[in-house]
């Protein structure tokens, strides 16, 4: 892998706040030497609250938002990259004239998301030298997009060099700790707590459910039980993988892309459960360490959950450290 030097090297981001991973990720940028100016595109997303108030008062005084915001951008002449994570709300006229005023910056798109019709970001990556993500299949469907699998920070790593991954006191033998998503995921952790009651097993969840989303689902008629809405800090996520065995994992069934869950599990030292069956073409994946669930047949492999790995993934699983995703990311 091609070494990136980002001594005093100047850096313009631009993205969407993703459960503080954007920020972890500015964090790394700043510690191999960079210097970074950060711009929130919450501030042009029709998702937004503000913007929707904005959009009722005054079409106009959404626009008067959308120009700051594209003025406070422009002033950051003359870096070195220009990253935008997602930016499908980016008009064109802007990302030409950020081009102008940037002439020597490495243009650089990239995705932690699956392209859906509300999400569809192909019109704007003729405007970048490099276009990456997450997503399988969205590479092998547009030849422009290339595929960059996430990563894991370094505080799991270190909880796997301090050896608190094999502490041998254990509250259950299977966890889920994720957000909700749909009736799809709550369904799979039902399913599994079942599952796993049958068996002697004790499995343990945490599902974030934000304040919003529960007041959606209430009146769509849905209370799904023991929802949480305080969200894990990663501290408080390696905490409870210092509990249990192994780790499952529900991503959306629209996205074909490995979740940053997956990462984080085996980085930590983990063993990983996935509905996701595209992992087993992955160059890390090893069957003592990684248990695909056929989703038309769904059962628990209990041998797997309570067996120990005899050989080590440790090698495979460091090219996908957050400071190695910056790397390919940039190369």
């Amino acid at each position: 892998m091609k070494e990136i030097d980002l001594t005093n090297k100047k850096i313009l981001y631009i993205g969407l706040p993703s459960f503080n991973y954007d920020k972890d990720f500015i964090k790394k940028l700043i510690a191999l030497g960079a210097t970074v100016r950060s711009y929130d595109l919450r501030n042009l997303h029709p998702d937004t609250l503000i913007f929707k108030i904005l959009k009722k008062t005054k079409l106009k005084n959404a626009e008067i938002q959308k120009n700051q915001f594209y003025e406070q951008s422009l002033s950051n002449k003359n870096n070195d990259y220009v990253l935008v994570r997602h930016g499908y709300q980016l008009d064109p006229y802007f990302l030409e004239n950020l081009r102008a005023t940037n002439p020597d910056a490495k243009f650089i798109n990239f995705h932690w998301d699956s392209i859906r019709p509300q999400y569809n970001y192909l019109s704007i990556i003729k405007h970048f030298d490099k276009i990456f993500s997450f997503d399988v299949k969205d590479c092998s469907d547009h030849s422009e997009i290339n595929y960059l699998p996430l990563f894991y920070l370094d505080i799991y790593e270190d909880f796997k060099k301090n050896g608190l991954h094999s502490s041998k006191t254990k509250k259950s033998e299977l966890m889920f700790i994720g957000s909700w998503r749909n009736m799809e995921r709550y369904s799979l952790i039902r399913k599994t707590e079942e599952l796993c009651k049958q068996s002697g097993l004790r499995f343990y969840h945490y599902l974030f459910f934000s304040l919003k989303n529960q007041m959606n689902s209430i009146k769509s008629g849905v209370v799904p039980k023991q929802a949480r809405s305080k969200k894990l800090s990663h501290e408080e996520i390696l905490k409870l993988f210092a509990t249990t065995n192994t780790i499952i994992d529900f991503p959306s069934s629209f996205q074909t892309g490995l979740t940053i869950r997956t990462f984080e599990t085996l980085g930590a030292g983990k063993k990983l459960i996935t509905t996701n069956k595209n992992i087993i073409n992955e160059p890390f994946y090893n069957s003592e360490y990684i248990n695909v669930i056929d989703m038309d047949n769904f059962a628990l492999d209990i041998d797997f959950i309570r067996n120990t790995p005899t050989t080590s993934i440790d090698n495979e699983i460091k090219n996908y450290s957050i400071g190695n995703y910056i790397k390919k990311l940039l190369e």
